[in-house]
């Protein structure tokens, strides 16, 4: 494990290297495109000779090649002789050097002004135009391939070049009467590439393209929700399904800096459209925060109905009231998919309980035999499942209510106690105040603390058929008030001492009005040993000076002299007892 952690930080800092590399590289390029911007009529009368490379050795015959190619249209053909380099990938070195160098050579053209559209270019300056536009599309595409190479540097360094391209598209390929134009079709190319790689073995191109464009630009990220809504859609028939899941799934899930008020969130800074020039044009959509958060409603509702895995919907499930919620100006949408996760029982069940709690209180959902389900999720899992501190805290709010019957509360009391028989002790440390809370807000369930009607010594010798049917569904018709709470009598003998303390309280005088639940939620196994091994001894225990050798077998034949120095020491020897125990023991 170290040695990968290791591998993997080599690979980071090689990646940023290089990044910084070609951002410094791309600053230099900036001021060159400006350059030619400004003179956009360059003629090429003046132009050299062909140049000719049969193949490409060094970086030098690279960037050689590079500034004829920019120089002089006659030299085009040399588009082909590096992206044949950047295919053949042969040398990683002269690979990458190929595709920064063809990067650069793309957006210089833009600039100049070799892609737009004008009305006075001839017939062979159109098909020179249209062969270059088929070039450009041939090394995005190659980029978009090296997205999912296993190299990070690589990945990232294609990543980089890809969304350079996108600036450049969206500065110089923008149409005059477009004035909030954003290259939605890169964009879509870009996302695809990145949602279809595996990243089992290093998420660091995906953590990259969140962290540096997808939470920094306000722009990129509505691009990316427009554009994925309909990778979504197509997703479903691809065969790659799990891995767009998985990866779309982990980008929703880590993303920040999104609109949680549309009054107080203030947009992010641009990627791609220039907002400080004034603009005749209608603003769009793109820079609209209500609809940033309707694409988020959207694509959230599109993945939920991607078939998500166990895993995946507890994750989801996990940050829904908190991440996911507050972006939906319809949450009633999520009704469906809450219901469905609630009725599938288990941990599911609790995460989705958090969740369908808000939407009973903000939208006033009617969820029909709401208890009846709450009361099925109490069974032995729920005392062992990490998720219980959450689900008894939403369980204090359902059954806080003075207007809940009786008999209702009485069978949740009752098969909390029946559950406690077989819970850790950190569960039981919970239930048993939760219980007594119960107690105080609904008085009438205290009947089952001083049932007096029967016989103690009979009840011992014969036993009692207890009047609770803890197999009946329904909490209304389990008889539970007509019971007692005699598991919580016998937690007070349980092994734990702390559990055995907390027990008893129910054997006293009610004098506390209740206890917070907040105390006892996050009690553990670990924390409940270190507690018990901060308290000062106030007496040494007791303890066996002299360590058996045997608990449960016969011991070894002793020869006359050992056994007359036992009985002089010990006195006479016990009489071993032989029974089918120390026969199997005995191995």
């Amino acid at each position: 494990m170290a040695s990968e952690e290791m591998s993997r930080g080599k690979k980071r800092k090689h990646s940023e290297l290089l990044g910084k590399v070609i951002g410094a590289r791309e600053e230099r390029e900036d001021k060159k495109i400006e350059k030619l911007s400004k003179d956009a009529s360059v003629t090429t009368s003046k132009s050299p000779s062909v140049l000719t490379i049969a193949k490409l050795t060094s970086q030098d015959d690279v960037l050689a090649l590079e500034e004829a190619i920019v120089v002089s249209p006659r030299n085009y053909n040399g588009i082909v002789t590096l992206l044949d380099c950047l295919r053949d990938f042969n040398d990683p070195e002269l690979g990458i050097t190929s595709a920064v160098s063809l990067c650069r050579t793309f957006c210089r053209l833009m600039a100049l002004g070799r892609f737009a559209n004008r009305k006075a270019l001839t017939d062979a300056e159109k098909k020179i135009q249209q062969w270059m536009k088929e070039r450009y599309k041939d090394y995005v595409q190659e980029l978009v391939v090296l997205l999912g190479s296993g190299e990070v540097s690589i990945q990232t360094t294609a990543l980089t070049l890809l969304m350079r391209l996108l600036k450049e598209e969206g500065t110089q390929l923008r149409p005059a009467e477009d004035e909030y134009c954003f290259p939605h079709g890169l964009m879509a190319r870009i996302s695809k590439g990145i949602l279809y790689s595996d990243f089992s073995d290093e998420i660091a191109l995906r953590e990259e393209f969140v962290e540096k464009y997808l939470d920094a630009y306000h722009d990129v990220r509505y691009s990316f929700l427009f554009v994925t809504l309909t990778l979504v859609e197509q997703a479903a028939a691809n065969p790659n399904l799990a891995v767009f899941r998985a990866n779309l799934l982990e980008i929703l899930l880590s993303m920040k800096n999104l609109p949680l008020e549309t009054e107080d969130y203030t947009l992010s800074p641009f990627y791609v459209l220039d907002l400080k020039k004034k603009r005749k044009q209608k603003p769009p959509a793109i820079i609209s925060v209500n609809a940033h958060r309707r694409q988020l409603q959207e694509i959230w509702l599109a993945t939920m109905r991607l078939d998500l895995t166990e895993d995946q919907m507890k994750s989801v499930l996990d940050i829904l009231s908190h991440k996911i919620v507050p972006f939906f100006s319809q949450p009633q949408l999520l009704m469906d998919f809450l219901t469905d996760c609630y009725n599938a029982g288990g941990a599911m069940s609790l995460l989705a309980l958090n969740g369908l709690f808000e939407l009973i209180k903000t939208k006033n959902l009617d969820y029909p035999n709401f208890y009846e389900k709450l009361y099925a999720l109490f069974d032995r899992d729920l005392m062992h499942v990490k998720y219980r501190s959450r689900f008894f805290r939403l369980l204090d709010i359902f059954l806080a209510s003075t207007h809940i019957p009786a008999i209702l509360v009485a069978s949740f009391i009752k098969r909390m106690s029946r559950l406690c028989l077989s819970a850790p002790p950190s569960t039981i440390v919970i239930v048993v105040p939760f219980i007594y809370n119960l107690l105080r807000r609904h008085p009438t369930c205290a009947f089952m603390l001083h049932r007096e009607h029967y016989d103690r010594d009979e009840i011992r010798k014969t036993g009692m058929d207890d009047p609770f049917d803890n197999e009946n569904p329904d909490p209304m018709k389990t008889r539970a008030l007509e019971s007692s709470l005699w598991e919580i009598e016998m937690l007070q003998s349980h092994y734990h001492p702390s559990v055995a303390t907390i027990a008893r309280i129910i054997s006293e005088q009610f004098t506390k009005n209740q206890y917070a639940l907040e105390d006892f939620l996050d009690h553990s196994y670990t924390s409940m040993i270190d507690a018990e091994l901060r308290k000062a001894l106030r007496k040494e225990p007791v303890v066996e000076y002299d360590v058996p050798k045997r608990l449960f077998t016969v011991p070894e034949a002793k020869t006359a002299e050992q056994q007359e120095e036992d009985t002089a020491n010990n006195g006479p020897p016990l009489t071993p007892v032989t029974n089918t125990l120390t026969e199997l023991w005995a191995f």
